[in-house]
């Protein structure tokens, strides 16, 4: 992670356990603190838990979007480290916290201090950010802005240890919620870095125009700076607009000087001028080259869309990949709300027919937070489809308020959380799964499930969907006089083909919400259609690069014509014009327009104009 972040923004700890020659009894209490069981596991802000590793895991990159969804996080607490010595004779640290406002103060904030070492071996490898030593803690007394507390400590330094590669971490955390408020280390300063916050949330339920909360960009590096702050308005549809405000003026973009230590203050607005959702994202460009470009995205979600996506899966892209294609495909309007970004309400999902909620493969999910939230929407009436592997473990794992949700929300049981079996097939006359079969793994699908599990249905409100065989179950729907809840014990995304996926999706969104119908003019869906049925089922894989297969079926002999536009309404290129023949016609785009240039990455609209119907669905290239 050291080439996406530098060390004022991002620095790390390794607990190593005493089963290992680096190991010590203070890393054995701090995980011990973080209720850590798996190896490895990889705790980020002191909340959020991932854990295990595989092959994407080595440079860091996966965790990517879980640091920089925590970098915007403001905070009451200014650290600085005023003097540190190691010596072997008498070692110390002083420091400085600082409120730049005010806390409620519970008695639960605490000064840490960890004492690292760089270049450790152990059994012929080399380790860095080892704990040596957690030095005593000490409780954070003041309260109101301005206040400064002083804290000076000595420790000892070991015989073996090496001077040169110590260095020192200092964090604030609140001793019950865990969370890590603010941290600085004895690394060198960057000569040019940069640092934000945003105040509020960035996702939004609104309508018209809207003005976030604040947000401020910072020079954190020793030498004066000039940043380029512009608004990205790609993710916009093409009738909304949006801009920022800086000491009073307008802009879409502006250069700023700011010295080390100074910051500037930004208002991001968006006005959305039709039905939909939108997103506009703030982009701050150090000239100097050496500091990484940073985002912050604003999103707004107009109250009449039908289907809210939450993307709840930790690092990963199964929304767009997997998810947004098959929702597309059943003409419903839907929105997705980034899980990592901002927390969700029980008062926001009301909002929505329907809540598709995928959990991938991360931990936690579905917390406490979230169940609250899903609790209050369904007995608000709501309809939901959750699906991930392990979410019935952990919620047994976790007990208590946890699977009692479980229990009494999902009307499921917990049996076992592999299966060890990817193959499942549905229920005769059951309205999702009748007469299909399904493969998770292989394919074209997300090929994740570790651990799919097993559960049974857990009173009359529910009944077995999916099966793996005569005594094992993959997948469970419930209705209730109030709510109705799709269950899927593994992963949506790990389904082996779209046609699979469409039609799983077409039939949960009809069985959930039967009464909300397509959006004139917006996809028809593939699922649960004659097999016959005109549609456009859409690009695949999606996102691609370089190329993608656009597939249609015509139930009858028609003239088509299938083209390529940008968000703009901008013609890209013609990919097909003629009479085709009834039944399925796969269509190769190779990411070029007319004038066969590479056009650029962005998403891009394909539309279907038949003699029966106008269909259109969305596509994203990556280059």
């Amino acid at each position: 992670m050291s080439d996406l972040y530098d060390s004022i923004e991002f620095d790390t700890v390794t607990y190593m356990g005493t089963s290992g020659g680096l190991g010590n009894a203070d890393s054995d209490a701090r995980m011990s603190y973080y209720g850590i069981s798996g190896l490895p596991t990889c705790v980020f802000g002191g909340t959020t838990l991932l854990v295990g590793a595989g092959d994407d895991t080595a440079n860091g990159s996966v965790y990517d979007p879980v640091v920089e969804g925590m970098l915007d996080d403001a905070t009451a607490f200014q650290l600085t480290i005023t003097d540190f010595v190691f010596d072997l004779m008498n070692s110390s640290v002083s420091v400085d916290i600082e409120l730049v406002q005010d806390i409620a103060n519970d008695g639960q904030y605490v000064l840490r201090i960890a004492l690292l070492e760089d270049d450790c071996i152990y059994s012929s490898t080399y380790y860095d950010n080892v704990l040596r030593d957690m030095l005593p803690e000490t409780a954070v007394t003041i309260a109101a802005t301005g206040e400064s507390q002083q804290v000076s400590q000595n420790f000892p330094i070991q015989g073996g240890w090496n001077l040169e590669n110590l260095r020192l971490i200092v964090f604030v955390q609140h001793n019950s919620t865990k969370v890590v408020n603010q941290m600085c280390n004895t690394q060198p300063t960057p000569a040019y870095s940069l640092r934000y916050y945003a105040l509020g949330t960035r996702t939004l339920i609104t309508e018209g125009s809207h003005t976030f909360d604040q947000c401020a960009l910072f020079n954190t590096g020793t030498e004066t700076d000039t940043y380029t702050v512009s608004l990205d308005m790609s993710d916009l549809p093409p009738d909304w607009s949006a801009g920022f405000s800086y000491e009073g003026d307008d802009y879409s973009s502006t250069m700023i000087t700011l010295a080390p230590g100074e910051q500037a203050q930004f208002f991001v607005t968006i006005d959305a001028a039709s039905a939909g959702e939108g997103a506009a994202t703030v982009v701050f460009h150090s000239q100097s080259g050496e500091a990484n470009d940073r985002r912050l995205v604003y999103k707004v979600i107009t109250a009449d869309t039908q289907i809210l996506l939450v993307d709840d899966d930790g690092a990963f892209d199964y929304e767009t990949e997997y998810f947004a294609p098959a929702l597309e495909a059943t003409g419903r309007s839907f929105a997705t709300w980034d899980r990592n970004a901002a927390t969700v309400s029980g008062t926001t999902l009301s909002n929505f027919d329907i809540v598709v909620w995928q959990c991938g493969w991360a931990f936690p999910t579905v917390d406490a937070q979230d169940r609250a939230a899903l609790a209050e929407y369904l007995d608000g009436g709501g309809s939901l489809f959750l699906t991930g592997q392990d979410i019935g473990w952990e919620m047994n794992s976790e007990g208590g308020d946890a699977i009692a949700w479980y229990h009494d929300y999902l009307h499921t049981n917990y049996v076992n959380d592999d299966t060890n079996d990817f193959t499942l097939e549905g229920v005769a006359d059951d309205p999702v799964s009748d007469g299909i079969s399904l493969t998770i793994s292989g394919g074209d699908g997300a090929n994740n499930q570790d651990y799919p599990s097993d559960v049974d249905p857990r009173d009359a409100y529910a009944t077995t969907i999916f099966s793996y065989d005569a005594s094992r179950n993959g997948a469970t729907r419930a209705e209730t006089e109030t709510y109705k809840v799709v269950y899927f014990a593994f992963g949506y995304e790990a389904i082996n083909n779209a046609a699979d996926r469409g039609i799983v999706m077409q039939r949960i969104v009809d069985w959930l919400a039967p009464d909300v119908v397509a959006v004139p003019g917006g996809d028809a869906g593939q699922a649960d259609l004659p097999a016959a049925a005109t549609h456009l089922a859409g690009a695949y894989p999606n996102p691609f690069n370089p190329q993608t297969t656009i597939v249609f079926n015509l139930a009858r002999e028609q003239e088509v014509k299938l083209a390529v536009f940008d968000l703009l309404g901008r013609h890209v290129v013609d990919l097909v014009h003629g009479r085709f023949v009834a039944g399925e016609h796969p269509v190769l785009w190779n990411g070029r327009d007319t004038a066969g240039r590479e056009v650029s990455s962005g998403t891009y609209m394909v539309q279907m104009v038949t003699e029966d119907t106008v269909r259109s669905s969305k596509m994203t290239l990556v280059r």
